[in-house]
């Protein structure tokens, strides 16, 4: 068992801290000191979706002329991609609004010191995030900015921490988008964010509730107990599949079916083989992977192959990915 840490107790959670916690306290007996955090899962839906109203309102600033909009704007998007690659050490606050709304899978704050609080949590730079966590970046993968509103930008990006608190010390990881809306000087008014895992159906996003990202997260305490560093760069951490992309040839003995020819595709779609490795089974685990992902925004390149020498025998799919600074957004 794991023990509470020596006085002083932890400091007092706050709003952003309660759903990381309650994490803690289905797992580990010592963290349930921390509080009770479902009604607070409820009582930040309230206040947060009365948050993204009041940012989402209009403000009295004086909108910027075209082209000076555009250089804030490339101002933002230079400053989004420093933040990412610091995990927001430091935060440039004067590109966020006062009362920025933020809004995850697990939480709903708003003002600018709660969204410094919770990249700090998660960064291990405040008292509590020390205790909880390590190793935490953000892999940027793209900005995009939307052709039909100049107020929204998304970017897409990998997420992946250590929760060092327990003894195993298992990586979690998440891939997703973040939605920013913007007002008229290029700050941001909102955020959103969206897991793949979770979030992704049919190429396109919706909400779920708080216990159902819980589950997401606290699964992977269980499973991903493996090294930091991958032989691949997750792309996408989806519900039933993953795309990786490799630098180097996998690890994996990798065999080429269905008639494949050629090497593997750097870029895969991945599921795990769960009715056998013979060739039917491969081959009707490639078709279902193959539209799944189809359904999902993604283009497949023709064959497949399993990969064997992993935890789990595999299926790959080849994806298309000629323009890799821009895969894929939506």
């Amino acid at each position: 068992h794991l023990r509470p840490p020596p006085a002083p107790p932890p400091p007092p959670m706050r709003l952003c801290h309660c759903v990381w916690a309650f994490a803690l306290a289905a797992l580990v007996p010592a963290v349930r000191a921390f509080g009770s955090p479902l009604a607070s899962v409820a009582a930040s839906s309230l206040v947060g979706r009365s948050a993204m109203r009041m940012a989402l309102a209009p403000t009295d600033a004086v909108a910027l002329a075209p082209t000076a909009f555009a250089g804030a704007k490339r101002a933002l998007i230079d400053t989004l991609k420093e933040e990412y690659a610091s995990m927001f050490s430091p935060m440039r606050k004067e590109f966020y609004v006062s009362d920025v709304a933020f809004r995850d899978p697990l939480i709903q704050i708003s003002g600018l010191a709660k969204y410094q609080d919770n990249v700090d949590l998660l960064g291990g730079r405040n008292a509590l995030g020390k205790f909880l966590f390590k190793d935490a970046s953000i892999e940027l993968h793209d900005v995009a900015e939307c052709p039909d509103d100049p107020l929204r930008l998304t970017t897409r990006w990998t997420l992946q921490l250590c929760m060092k608190v327990l003894p195993w010390q298992p990586y979690a990881r998440f891939t997703g988008v973040s939605q920013y809306t913007l007002n008229e000087q290029a700050q941001v008014l909102s955020q959103q964010d969206y897991w793949d895992s979770l979030n992704l159906k049919d190429g396109s996003y919706a909400t779920r509730s708080p216990l159902s990202a819980l589950a997401d997260f606290a699964a992977q305490l269980f499973v991903n107990a493996g090294p930091e560093l991958l032989p691949y760069l997750l792309l996408r951490r989806a519900d039933s599949y993953d795309v990786r992309r490799y630098a180097k040839p996998p690890p994996q003995r990798v065999v080429a079916a269905g008639g494949t020819s050629g090497d593997v595709a750097s870029t895969v779609i991945v599921a795990t083989l769960t009715e056998g490795t013979s060739t039917s089974a491969v081959s009707e685990a490639a078709a279902s992977l193959r539209r799944l992902a189809e359904s999902d925004g993604l283009v497949t390149l023709p064959g497949h192959w399993a990969a064997f020498g992993a935890a789990k025998d595999e299926v790959w799919v080849g994806l298309k990915d000629d323009a890799r600074e821009l895969w894929p957004t939506a």
